[in-house]
């Protein structure tokens, strides 16, 4: 049985410290599966990524892209997994992260400051990219 989540499920899964998977298609049309860190805020995501990587190359081309966020409970007597899970379809811009901001930002929701003090603050020596995805549609479900 499938549900749409609450809002507040919705909120609590979007700040979790869990990947978000970014869809990208490339020029023959096949789509492509990047796990990537990301950061909601003001209806809209924020990811960051080193420059010349290969979906930043494809987002370029095609800037439609699809996101997955989502969670898996422990297998329960029954036999099943519930989860729960942010669909969205969208159209993603490119531009230089040169402050470092997003990145630092994304940092600090993954990185655990109590084991790795320096991590979140830590500014990349290579350039970073900001992607931004502006969603479409956003469908929120949970299996029960």
């Amino acid at each position: 049985m499938v549900r749409a989540l609450r809002d507040a499920e919705i909120t609590e899964l979007l700040d979790a410290d869990v990947v978000a998977r970014l869809a990208t298609i490339d020029p023959d049309g096949y789509p492509h599966v990047t796990p990537i860190w990301f950061f909601w805020v003001a209806g809209a995501f924020y990811l960051t990524s080193y420059a010349n990587r290969p979906h930043l190359e494809r987002i370029r081309a095609n800037p439609r892209v699809g996101l997955v966020i989502d969670v898996e409970d422990e297998l329960r007597a029954d036999g099943e997994r519930p989860n729960r899970q942010v669909r969205v379809i969208g159209d993603a811009t490119l531009s230089v992260d040169a402050s470092g901001s997003w990145t630092q930002r994304i940092r600090r929701k993954y990185v655990d400051h109590t084991i790795a003090p320096a991590a979140a603050r830590r500014y990349p020596v290579r350039e970073r990219v900001l992607i931004t995805v502006l969603p479409r549609d956003i469908t929120a479900v949970a299996s029960v």
